[in-house]
Formats: C-alpha cells, structure tokens, sequence
C-alpha cells in the first residue's frame, strides 16, 4: 500500500512491523543493527527495507531518511521505541509527513518537561522536585518528604526509577543515575534526576491515542509490580478490576492529561496510581505501550492499536475496528528469579501447555546469558500470556503458570582455575555417613569455588573425591561426639574457620548443631535442631499453633508407660523421642502386647527414658515431601501411604501414590505451611507425615524430618519431577539461590513399592524375579542380586525390591503397585542353612 519508515523498533516495535506487513505497507526499518539495537531477524523477515546508521546520531538518521524518502517517498516516519520519538518526530516534520510537534515530542519523552506543562494546566500530580545537583538533593528532599521516589528524567522501562525511605537511600539513587552514563541503548542520558512523592496505592496504565489533538482511551490495564524499592512491572490484566465509576474516574483525568501536554495524533501509554486524591499521573508517553500490552487489548477487546498507531501516523482516521473477536480478558506474567545469575533451561509443566486460557510461554533471557540485576525490566527471564472470559479465571491461569515455569540454575562446572577467581567465601566442613551416591558431594557444590573438608567414618569415605576436597577426616564412629568434635576443631585449626557445617543425615542434625555451636559457625543451633528432632517438643510446638497432634507423653521408665495405658487406653504407640526409620516403634494394641513389649525392653537393657507414648490414629498416612527457602514453600506434594513405615519394618510391603485429588492437596499444603512456621522452618528440605482420619477426614501431624525423604522417595522425585532433593539439601542450607522444579497436582503421577526382607534374617537372595515389562506403569526396579545377605538392618535402603512407577492418574499407580505385588517373587533360604 504504502512505504512506512520505523526508526528503531523494539519492544512493540517489532510487532509493529509484522503488523504493518501484514496490512500490506512496504516496511523499512532504520536501525543501528547492533546490542540493545538489535532487531530480531523474526521479526526483520517481514521488512521490506533495513537501513543501518547510528540511530543515536540524529543528524546521520534525519539524512538517512531524507535519502530513503528521495529514493521512494516515505508515508509514515513511525517510533518504534520511546527514546525515538523526538527524532522521528522531527524526521516526520522536515519531510512534511504527518507526526508530532517538537514541543509535544519533548513534553511527552522528558518527565519534567511533562510535569512543568501539567502544573501549568492545573493538574493534580505527585509533588515533585527537579534535582541538578547533589547539593540540591536535601532541600528537595524537605519539599517532597519521605518515602519519594528517585527517577531519572528519560529513561524507560523503569531503569533506576527508585523508592527511598531515608536520605541516604535517596543519595544512593541520584547517584545511581548520575553515574549510570551511556548504558541502555548506547544513551547517555539527561544529568538530571526527578525527586517525587511517593503515591501509594494500586497501579493503572490508560491505553488510547490521539487524534486532532482529541484523546480517546481503549483500555485501563491493571499492573502487577515486584518488590520495592523498584517497580519493575511483573504482570498486567486487562480490562482491569475497577468498578465503573473508578474506571471513568481513571479515563476523564487521562483524557485530561494527554489532551494538556498536546499530544496530536498517535498511540498513547499512561501510568497513574490510584490514590486517597484520586488518579494520580506517573509518567505518560507518545508511543505503543510495551509488555505486549497491544496483543492482550486485541486478544481481549478485538481492538488492533498497532493499526490505529500506524492509521494515526499516516494522517488517516483512526477509525478503531468495532470490538470482535475478544476473550474479554487478557493478561500477562513475567517471571523474576533474583536469586539466579544464569539459567540452564526453562522448563514448562506439561499441562500448563495443555491449559487453553495459555496463549504463550517464552523465554525473554537466552539460557546461558547473564542476567541483568533487578531494577530494570531487562532482569525479566521469561513471560507467559493467558486469556479468559473473566479477571478471576485468567489471573488463575497467570497463577498457576508462574508456578509451572521453572529455570534450572547452571550446571556446576569443575573446570580447573584459580581458586582465588572463582572463591565464593564459603568454607564447608561436610558431616557424611554415605555410602552410596548420595554422598557424591561434588555433584551438587563447586569444591573449587568453595572449600570443602569432610567427616566420615571408613564406609563413607569411598564416594567422596579426594581431589577436590581441602581435606577427608575419618573416624571410627560419628556418634562418639568426643572424637568428632576434636576433629572437627583440628580441621578449623589446620585450614580456617568454617562459614558452614552441613549434616543431611537426620541421624546427624544435632551433631551437626553442637559442631556449630562448638566451633562459632551460623547456622542451626541445638535448640533449633531439637524442635524437629525431639518428638515430644516436635508436637508440643506444633499444638502451640492451633494443629491436631495425638495426645502424647514423654515417659522415663516403664511405669510411665502403664500410666499413660492406663490413662488413654489402647491401642497407643510406644517410640524413641529422637528416633528414625520406625526404629524402636511400637503399636502396643492391648494389656498383654504392652507386657511383652516391656519384658522384651527390660531383657534388652533398653532405656525407656528417651521414649515417649502417644495416641493411636486411626487413618490414612500421608507423607508430604517439599523444600521450603527463605521462608516460602517453593515446591511440595503429598503422598497417600499404602501401609506404614512400621508394617514395612516387620514385614508388610509398603507402596506411596503421589496424591492427584486438587482440594485435599490444598488442604494439605496449608497444613503443611502451619507447621513450618510452628517449627521455625524456613530453609529446608523437609518430609513431613501427616494423617488423615478415618470417619472425621481430620488432618493429625504425626512427624517431621527435616532432611529428604528416605526409601525411594528421592528417586521418584529427581525421575519423575526433576527434583534431586539431596541437591536440593545442599543448596538451601548454603543459601545458595535457585529454582525449584514444581509438582503440583494436576501433572504425571510417581509411586513406589518396597518389598520387605524375607522373614527369617539374616537371609541369602537367591533370585528375584524382574517385572519390567510385566507391569506397564513400572519404569524402574531395583533388584537385589544372588547372593545378597539380607540381615534386618537394610531399613529402606536394602530391600527385597523396590519399584518404581509413573503414570496420569493416582488410581492407575496404585493399581499397578497392587499388580506387582501379587506378581512378586523371591527365592531365599536362611543364611548358614546347609548348600547356602
């Protein structure tokens, strides 16, 4: 149709010009082609034209577009991005084409220029003052008052737009400004910084244009910022969820303010807050709003800005199409991860994709890239965009995505260099009785960017790796806290004090408290350490918060076990305070169990005063498996038990289904949440077991460990939801910043099974026989080879077989575990009988 001019396009720039071709005009972009000013060759492939020059040189691109307009006219000289209006602008006016006047194009690129015209006309604004000077920065600070905020005058995409709340944050800001220099876009900036009130209250964009110097608005969009003291804007819904006279209120002081600073013809984007005065104006500029703002106008309302824009530009009537088509609602997300650097992968929930509200999922940083610090929009890392007949529906959508979009943190990489590069200040003494890869410590923490020494006993030893590690310190047994405690301060002293003292074991947390506490180090102490570890004041602390626990007594003999029977009557539970893996557990149903029981005690010599007596429930087990960080649940899903730990200890198989029922998960996880709090969790991996009640459907704590799950929980988890929790361990005990793979119901199901040791011990596997291919939902096994000595101390380690499963649905897993277990067969003989 036409030629059409697009001087730097980016943000909805690009989408710009795929509109313009699309609509049939003859698209030539001018652009420097290089960095920040780069357009991608997406969007390139739709131009007709592109012409290279330093767009930051006004008088090189003015003759570039005179030439291009000599050559074949020019209809339109279009900005493609807000730092470009004043000169396509001026480009507009000295080829006689249609477009802003110089005075509007300032006005409406430079805030105190805006701010002065909006005085002028009697418009109420957010006090403010304009600041030169350092020196000039109290006196501005007295007229505005504190919390302000600190801008600089033209910038975008809210660079170095600040809250302060004291001076010296506000000094901190201005010279943040004034020293940021040529940065974004190859631009110095203006050396002048706005100090303005702080407006608090909920944010609003007003989407519209300009025609014969007559504003019209499109759209009110509500906006969802991150965390002060930036407003970085991390989401959008629009229409937004204003009553109508709210709405009329937003639009009447918009109209207002455009028609003010003069804007003639074109695409407008206002950002206001509503305040106790009312609408309140942050900043407004001449150009499409970015953040794909224009996609969800169109996908909700059926309304195209990108063609009123262009019809504006080439002096036709806008002549906005008549709403069709729209969803009614839109919205947009992106996703902040401050706590990463780098990503390796952006990994999507499966039925997020599958979710029809989902119109898009991208990536806004490439993996590998750095990521820009907060303050600007540049640290975004990604985007999900989603459409819905109401607010509620396609905010949920939004909801549910930022939970379902995880990035993966770099891969650790272990190639050689100088430590003094790469040393993150970390000195690590590693508590380990591991033999197996969970002890491969390298796997998850960089030993050449951190310290590293170890604590071991002989078995724990082999899968560390010497090379790396500062130094391998064996003794005979960690539980002789003499000996480790004098070799833990031999460590210090050879090699430094230590910044951190990992225990992942839970049969080394107090350990790995009373070490902290001997050798100064932060971190967990005794007493904290006691709160999950004693069951006693476990549940005393977690009843203190309003949560059902069983009744429960700490006894110190046998005597105190007869009066708790006595008092509660049976059946109750007999068990250490501090034990692990069922140990020591028992379910005394009636008076002549719970002679046994202490007959049996007393002949073994065991000490019943670490013991305690609690209620029996009766109901389903759950166990409930998450991480926690900085004190927000960052992943979890429950477990429906089929049997217990307990059955499992004396001879029942035990299964554990991924639990896919919505409303219990949700019930699950408040739970959940109210006893982290009530234990002080806040940087964990935990496993919590809970039961849910027969009859009364009650959710009753029962424990919490707070280290990974045992038995193949941590299987399932890296397998099937891409979790490696003993990683996982590791990182939030350093306070190492990452990304959390999530789980939530609504995804693939795992399960496990776990075939207990045959019933005469100790006992030689012959063979077991396999069910891969047997069972289709089966999609790993772990089989005990011929010749394994089974002697009863495997716990959930060493087993007669563990399977593992995956598949769509909960029913489906435990119907595969129940099919296994009736195909399940082993050949064993009592070790010592004759030919074994």
């Amino acid at each position: 149709m036409v030629r059409i001019a697009i001087v730097e396009p980016r943000s909805a720039g690009h989408r710009l010009i795929d509109r313009a071709a699309e609509l049939g005009h003859e698209v030539v972009v001018v652009s420097a082609g290089h960095g920040e000013r780069r357009v991608p060759d997406v969007h390139l492939a739709h131009a007709a034209l592109v012409e290279t020059v330093d767009t930051n040189d006004d008088a090189a691109t003015l003759a570039r577009l005179h030439a291009l307009h000599a050559a074949a006219p020019l209809a339109a000289v279009v900005p493609g991005f807000e730092h470009y209006v004043p000169l396509a602008a001026a480009a507009a006016a000295a080829l006689a084409l249609p477009g802003l006047s110089a005075g509007t194009a300032v006005a409406l690129r430079h805030k105190h220029v805006m701010r002065e015209v909006l005085r002028a006309h009697g418009i109420d604004q957010p006090a403010h003052v304009l600041v030169e000077d350092e020196a000039l920065l109290d006196a501005a600070l007295a007229a505005v008052g504190l919390p302000c905020v600190v801008k600089p005058v033209d910038q975008s995409g809210s660079l170095n737009v600040c809250k302060a709340a004291t001076p010296a944050e506000a000094r901190a800001a201005f010279r943040r400004i004034r020293d940021y220099g040529a940065g974004y876009l190859d631009r110095a900036g203006l050396p002048l910084v706005l100090v303005e009130e702080y407006v608090d209250g909920p944010e609003f964009s007003v989407e519209g244009y300009a025609e014969g110097g007559r504003a019209t608005v499109l759209g009110v969009t509500e906006k969802q910022l991150g965390p002060e003291p930036w407003f970085v804007e991390v989401g959008h819904l629009l229409p937004a969820r204003l009553d109508a006279a709210a709405t009329a209120a937003v639009e009447r002081y918009t109209r207002r303010v455009v028609e003010a600073l003069g804007l003639e013809l074109g695409p407008f984007h206002a950002e206001l807050r509503m305040s106790a005065r009312g609408p309140l104006l942050m900043e407004v500029a001449a150009r499409l709003p970015g953040d794909r703002i224009p996609d969800l106008l169109r996908l909700a309302t059926g309304t195209d800005l990108y063609e009123i824009a262009l019809r504006c530009h080439l002096g036709l009537p806008a002549a906005p199409r008549p709403p069709s088509g729209g969803t009614g609602h839109a919205g947009i997300r992106f996703l902040l991860r401050p706590d990463l650097d780098r990503y390796r992968a952006m990994v999507v929930d499966p039925g997020l994709r599958a979710d029809p509200r989902i119109r898009e999922i991208g990536a806004l940083v490439e993996p590998g890239a750095p990521i820009p610090p907060g303050g600007s929009s540049s640290s975004r890392l990604g985007y999900v965009l989603a459409a819905g007949p109401g607010p509620d529906d396609t905010a949920q959508a939004l909801d549910a995505a930022e939970r379902g979009v995880c990035f993966t943190p770099p891969q650790t990489t272990l190639a050689p260099a100088p430590r003094t590069e790469h040393f993150m200040g970390r000195h690590v003494l590693i508590l380990n009785r591991w033999n197996n890869r969970f002890a491969e410590y390298h796997r998850y923490l960089d030993h050449r960017a951190d310290r590293v020494a170890y604590l071991t006993t002989e078995a724990g030893r082999g899968p560390l790796d010497a090379s790396l590690a500062e130094e391998i310190r064996v003794v005979a047994d960690l539980s002789d806290r003499a000996e480790v405690t004098a070799a833990a301060a031999e460590l210090a002293a050879a090699h430094g004090p230590f910044t951190h003292v990992l225990a992942l074991s839970e049969f080394d947390l107090e350990l790995g408290a009373e070490l902290r506490e001997a050798l100064g180090v932060p971190g967990k102490g005794v007493a904290e350490v006691r709160l999950v570890r004693d069951k006693v004041v476990m549940k005393a602390a977690v009843a203190a918060a309003g949560l059902r626990v069983p009744a429960n007594r700490p006894v110190a003999d046998a005597d105190g076990v007869r009066a708790f029977a006595a008092e509660h009557g049976f059946p109750f539970v007999l068990k250490p305070r501090a034990g692990a893996d069922s140990q020591g557990v028992h379910v005394v149903e009636d008076a002549a169990r719970l002679a046994a029981v202490l007959e049996r005690a007393a002949d073994a010599g065991t000490d019943l005063t670490d013991h305690q007596c609690e209620e029996f429930i009766d109901g389903t087990l759950y166990q409930v498996d998450g991480v926690v960080s900085g004190g927000e649940l960052r992943t979890v899903r429950s477990w429906r038990c089929l049997g217990s730990c307990l059955d499992f200890a004396v001879g029942s198989p035990f299964g554990s289904v991924a639990n896919d029922d919505p409303a219990f998960e949700a019930r699950v996880v408040e739970f959940t949440r109210g006893v982290l709090a009530a234990l002080q969790l806040t940087d964990d991996v935990f496993h919590l077991e809970v039961f849910r009640t027969a009859g009364t459907d009650e959710l009753v704590f029962l424990e919490i460990g707070a280290r990974a799950g045992g038995g193949q929980v941590r299987f399932v988890w890296e397998e099937v939801y891409g979790l490696d929790l003993i990683e996982a361990s590791v990182h939030v005990q350093l306070g190492i910043g990452r990304e959390y793979p999530r789980a939530d119901v609504g995804g693939e199901v795992a399960g496990y099974l776990m075939m207990p040791e045959p019933p005469v011990r100790p006992a030689v596997v012959h063979r077991v026989a396999p069910l891969t291919g047997a069972v289709p939902e089966l999609y790993a096994e772990a089989l005990p080879p011929a010749g394994t000595v089974l002697d009863g101390n495997g716990g959930a380690v060493h087993t007669a077989g563990a399977f593992r499963f995956r598949a769509a649905t909960s029913a489906q897993v435990q119907a595969a575990i129940e099919t296994a277990v009736k195909l399940y067969e082993i050949d064993w003989s009592p070790a010592g009988a004759p030919g074994v």
